[in-house]
């Protein structure tokens, strides 16, 4: 299952002018909604092999049980979840970036929004700073209203584009690399003093068990709030909501020992009411 999204240049990060110019016409975008896909596989096997080594990267199955979540409508309390593969395809057929993400909106008595979260994102060497980029980071924007749509909620309802990202070390020049990408097309930085994040332990749970129980990554966040892109502060409530969201979208397919120490943490982060400050995402 497979259908073609559309490029519209107004979803497009405030500084991605590179891609409101880019000539993507040699290019087609296939997004990817079920494992059937042939395409399915050989964008997982891009992404696995650049993000597993890291322990970043969802099994095969876990990703079968998101796709199901396109098939089943949204039973409240729960949200309404969507997940999404995008693969961008060269005039032969060679894979130039592929993208997933999950979009999370909430059900009511919730107040209306849509937050997406970038998951991984994988682009050929060939057609790195082309702006296609940019458009990977786009598209998902299409998918949340879409969802925002189908569960009547309004079509303005504020929308967040999250990422999870690896800290700067200053010493891999290619996670430096994305990081600057992501600042310069207006992403920011959730201060990681005020406000942590740990990312869920993605091992098979024999290995988690064998261990002695998950380990957590600690990651910072990195979004675009659409349409308060300039602003430095937010909120610490949108900010726990918006984390509460990631977990929520991840308890879905993660065992709840798993994620036990996750939710202690972001428990924790109840008593601070103080704006959390929104930086460069290389600082």
């Amino acid at each position: 299952m497979s259908k073609t999204p559309r490029l519209n240049p107004s979803d497009l990060a405030p500084g991605d002018l590179r891609s409101a110019q880019a000539n993507l016409s040699d290019l087609t975008f296939h997004q990817i909604e079920s494992t059937h896909s042939h395409l399915f596989q050989i964008g997982y096997n891009l992404l696995a092999e650049l993000f597993e080594p890291h322990g970043e990267m969802e099994s095969r199955s876990i990703l079968e049980k998101r796709f199901a979540w396109n098939l089943a409508p949204p039973t409240p309390p729960n949200p309404a979840l969507h997940y999404a593969m995008i693969l961008a395809l060269d005039p032969y057929n060679q894979v130039a970036a592929v993208r997933d993400f999950t979009v999370l909106v909430p059900t009511p008595p919730q107040p209306a929004r849509a937050t997406v979260h970038l998951s991984h994102l994988w682009v050929h060497p060939t057609h790195r700073r082309t702006g296609l980029a940019g458009w990977m980071r786009a598209i998902p924007l299409q998918n949340a209203r879409n969802l925002l749509q189908q569960t009547a909620r309004p079509a303005d309802s504020p929308i967040t584009l999250v990422g999870e990202m690896e800290f700067s070390d200053g010493k891999d020049e290619a996670r430096k690399i994305r990081l600057l990408a992501y600042q310069r097309a207006g992403f920011l930085k959730v201060d990681p003093q005020m406000m942590p994040y740990l990312q869920p332990d993605f091992r098979p749970p024999a290995l988690i068990d064998s261990s002695g129980g998950p380990q957590p990554i600690p990651m910072s966040l990195i979004l675009r709030r659409v349409g308060q892109e300039t602003q430095t502060h937010a909120p610490s409530a949108e900010i726990r909501t918006l984390i509460h969201d990631l977990y929520t979208i991840y308890a879905t397919t993660f065992r709840p020992a798993d994620m036990a120490p996750l939710w202690e943490k972001w428990r924790a982060s109840s008593t601070f009411h103080t704006p959390i400050s929104l930086l460069p995402p290389t600082q």
